[in-house]
């Protein structure tokens, strides 16, 4: 009996556990770098890189779901460890060729174990 109870209770634990973690809805605008062609889509690709696992192991790439408004656009979730610690980031151009551009300053965001969509700010800019 005690081993029947047992699994319901662990299974409700690592759900509650999944539903902890903090989503981040990363956003940016590439509208100035496609005028002058400094980002060419098809060719060159956007990530998002950080300070907090998963992004810090590996960037992750955002696409561009509505073409219409230029906002490139990437979902990573956080581990619960991380509530109410600080993010640092920065997005990339990666061209074809494997040049990298990023981002002259960290952007930064605190984790809350709740859902965050970060406005699209243009890339490189910092007047916030």
């Amino acid at each position: 009996m005690k081993r029947l109870l047992f699994i319901p209770i662990l299974l409700l634990t690592f759900s509650l556990v999944a539903q902890a973690q903090s989503k981040v809805t990363f956003n940016v605008n590439l509208t100035p770098m496609l005028k002058d062609s400094t980002f060419v889509p098809g060719r060159d690709y956007v990530q998002v890189t950080g300070s907090l696992s998963p992004i810090s192991t590996r960037p992750v790439r955002l696409y561009d779901t509505n073409p219409v408004d230029s906002v490139y656009t990437a979902e990573v979730r956080f581990s619960s460890r991380y509530s109410n610690s600080e993010l640092e980031y920065n997005f990339e151009i990666v061209h074809s060729e494997g040049k990298k551009k990023t981002e002259q300053l960290p952007r930064k965001v605190r984790l809350t174990n709740r859902e965050l969509e970060l406005p699209p700010l243009y890339f490189n800019a910092f007047a916030w």
